[in-house]
C-alpha cells in the first residue's frame, strides 16, 4: 500500500470497554453507517454473538482481501474471543485506511462476564 493514499481525516482508532461498546451499539441501533464486526470463527459465531453482528472470520485466507472490500467510511465496532484478533484486526483496518474503529477490550468472553446481550 502507498503511504500517499492515507486519508487527510484524523483516524479514530481505539480499544474500548465493553460498557463503553454497549453504548455505542445502543447509540447506532438504526444505523447502517455502523458495523458490528465479529471476527471470530464461523464456528464461535455461529454458537453465540452480538445482536446484529457480521461475521469475518480473522484466520480466513481471505481476511484482508474482504477488509479492502468493505467502505472505510463506516463506523466499525470489531470484536474477537478475548482482544487479540480483534486488536490485530483493529491495527490492519487503521493501515487500510479505515476512519473510525473500535475494538472491544477483553473481546466477547469480557462483554458476556460483564452480562451485556
Amino acid at each position: 500500500m502507498s503511504k500517499s493514499s492515507k486519508p487527510t481525516n484524523k483516524q479514530i482508532i481505539e480499544n474500548i470497554t465493553p460498557i463503553n461498546a454497549s453504548k455505542l451499539i445502543e447509540k447506532h441501533r438504526n444505523d447502517s453507517n455502523y458495523i458490528i464486526l465479529d471476527v471470530r470463527t464461523r464456528e464461535e459465531f455461529n454458537e453465540e454473538h452480538i445482536q446484529d453482528a457480521e461475521n469475518l472470520d480473522y484466520y480466513s485466507r481471505d481476511f484482508e482481501k474482504q477488509l479492502r472490500k468493505m467502505d472505510k467510511e463506516k463506523k466499525y465496532l470489531i470484536y474477537c474471543a478475548s482482544g487479540g484478533r480483534g486488536t490485530k484486526a483493529m491495527e490492519m483496518m487503521e493501515e487500510l485506511g479505515f476512519m473510525e474503529v473500535y475494538n472491544i477490550k477483553g473481546g466477547f468472553t469480557l462483554w458476556c462476564i460483564n452480562n451485556l446481550q
